[in-house]
């Protein structure tokens, strides 16, 4: 046999070698492959199932983006720290993704103190988990901790789909005007504008439902809160089957790239995204069939929280920036673009950016327009922390995104 022929036998055996390698490891062995939730952070408060991590600034100098661009780490602070809030039905470790997709780590590196509000793992036990406890319980208790351990009473929130909800909830509730700014990312504001199935069927319900309350008093929170509980599995099948076509195409990338280390381990984290989810508890699933998806109450304004609150979204003044996909299959450019009518900031702006719901907040284009968009317009918004006389600041030079 040729040198040559014994080389490429050698590639090809060392290829298939590493191809059965990847393929049994990745069954057997999964949390060796999943790289998210790296980031050093510390938890300041813990509630039930819910807590609050604070990510200490990077120890490095430059932080590498999807792509390979480098971004110098800014050393000079901002002092209204940034608190992410996640939606529900995902685990909050999305914010912190692959290191160069990293949400958490692209805020660090430009000077945010960063925050994360993280609503943990519910279980069957945890059906009775509502609007209220999320948005009047933990929500206050989170920033309560958030400004102790910042020293600062001004924070800025960054919620995505459903964590952009809650924050309004809250923020109608609250009345809190410490709150300095505000960014949503495809969350659905107009349900019925928000997609061609949920939109259609919302509407459809909207007048039977309300005929049967007013002939028989009869509501959907009479039922049983463990009849809407949804089962992190079933979470995972309803999200794949908005893209199916998407899943099977990566899914055969993935047999055609799997004697490849790095991207069997990309695959396995961004997988973990969509195959791994926490149930999304009955009473909140509940609130939001009847408030959202039949009478589309965020869309009018006012939403009653529990008996005894109502949130006003008028009430909400903060600064506000808002994002929609433009290929968005779950919230429509117009489900989202509501935000700008309902509440009553001055300053807002809405910005439309490519992608699809999870492309959107965290795709391989985010970096360069949700995640920079943002950056520029909170580093306008924030206050930088004064810097001691003579010292100059380190890292600012050579930023890319």
């Amino acid at each position: 046999m040729s040198p040559s022929r014994i080389e490429r036998a050698s590639r090809l055996a060392k290829t298939s070698a590493a191809f059965v390698k990847n393929a049994v490891q990745r069954r057997v062995n999964k949390e060796n492959y999943i790289l998210s939730d790296k980031t050093e952070n510390e938890v300041i408060l813990r509630d039930g199932i819910m807590s609050v991590k604070y990510y200490k600034p990077l120890d490095t100098e430059t932080v590498t983006l999807e792509g390979g661009q480098t971004l110098h780490v800014r050393r000079r602070r901002f002092a209204i720290p940034l608190v992410m809030v996640p939606p529900l039905g995902v685990f909050a470790w999305i914010f912190d993704l692959l290191a160069d997709r990293s949400m958490i780590r692209y805020f660090l590196a430009h000077g945010f103190e960063v925050y994360l509000i993280d609503w943990g793992k519910p279980g069957p036990e945890d059906a009775g988990l509502s609007l209220e406890t999320y948005t009047v319980d933990w929500f206050p208790k989170a920033l309560q901790a958030i400004r102790q351990h910042s020293g600062s009473e001004e924070v800025s929130l960054m919620g995505y789909c459903m964590g952009g909800l809650l924050s309004l909830l809250y923020l109608g509730v609250s009345k809190d005007e410490k709150v300095a700014n505000l960014i949503t990312i495809a969350s659905p504001i107009d349900t019925y504008k928000a997609n061609a199935f949920a939109g259609p069927l919302g509407r459809a319900l909207a007048w039977p439902a309300s005929l049967v309350k007013n002939k028989t008093g009869f509501q959907l929170d009479k039922l049983s809160e463990q009849a809407f509980h949804v089962p992190g599995k079933t979470l995972s099948i309803l999200f794949k089957m908005t893209n199916p076509l998407g899943v099977a195409a990566s899914y055969v990338e993935l047999i055609r790239n799997m004697a490849d280390d790095d991207y069997v381990a990309r695959y396995m984290t961004m997988n973990e995204w969509f195959t791994n989810m926490p149930d999304y508890p009955g009473a909140t699933v509940q609130e939001m069939t009847r408030k959202m998806g039949i009478y589309n109450r965020f869309a009018k304004g006012k939403i009653r929280i529990g008996d005894s609150h109502v949130a006003d979204l008028s009430a909400v003044k903060c600064n506000l920036l808002a994002f929609a996909g433009d290929n968005d299959k779950i919230v429509s450019i117009a489900g989202a673009r509501a935000i700008m009518t309902v509440v009553s900031s001055t300053d807002k702006a809405f910005h439309i950016v490519p992608g699809g719901h999870a492309g959107v907040f965290t795709g391989s284009r985010a970096v360069h327009t949700t995640w920079n968009i943002s950056k520029d317009w909170l580093q306008l918004r924030s206050r930088p922390i004064p810097r001691p006389e003579g010292q100059g600041e380190t890292g600012s030079a050579g930023q890319v995104a």
